[in-house]
């Protein structure tokens, strides 16, 4: 049986939607629909996640002469398991609060720099409202040296 079956099977034995395991592994909905038309398949990391979620040995997964379903193993303890996954989980949302963090920073920047050139070039001084020549870039008529 093809890795993609097996999938398929697991998740209606568990009876859980395509959406619920997307949600316990932290992947999209539209991973796991590739992964059960083999469309795509999953990482190791995934692949062991899912073991870990239909309690079947990764063996199993990966070996496509296979073909009876492994009756459920017994479920880890909740204590083995459960504070891993919370960190990873915690440690994945920290990640992706940094990463809009920084996004909305660098927008923010790049906004302020465009905003103030654009204020700039609508700056007007003094002498082009008179009508008269601009002389930012002449030299004072007076000396600073103090010889």
């Amino acid at each position: 049986m093809t890795l993609e079956k097996k999938l398929a099977r697991l998740r209606k034995r568990e009876g859980l939607s395509q959406a619920e395991v997307s949600e316990k592994l932290d992947v999209s909905r539209q991973a796991v629909t590739k992964w059960e038309t083999g469309t795509s398949r999953p990482s190791i990391e995934n692949l062991q996640s899912l073991s870990r979620l239909y309690n079947v040995p990764l063996e199993y997964l990966l070996d496509e002469s296979e073909d009876e379903l492994p009756a459920p193993a017994p479920a880890a303890p909740a204590a083995e398991k459960g504070p891993e996954q919370k960190v990873e989980k915690k440690e994945k949302q920290w990640i992706r609060r940094l990463v809009i963090g920084a996004v909305v920073l660098a927008l923010l920047v790049c906004f302020l720099f465009w905003y103030g050139r654009g204020q700039k070039e609508n700056e007007l001084d003094l002498h082009s409202i008179q009508g008269e020549e601009s002389t930012l870039l002449e030299e004072p008529d007076f000396n600073l040296n103090w010889e």
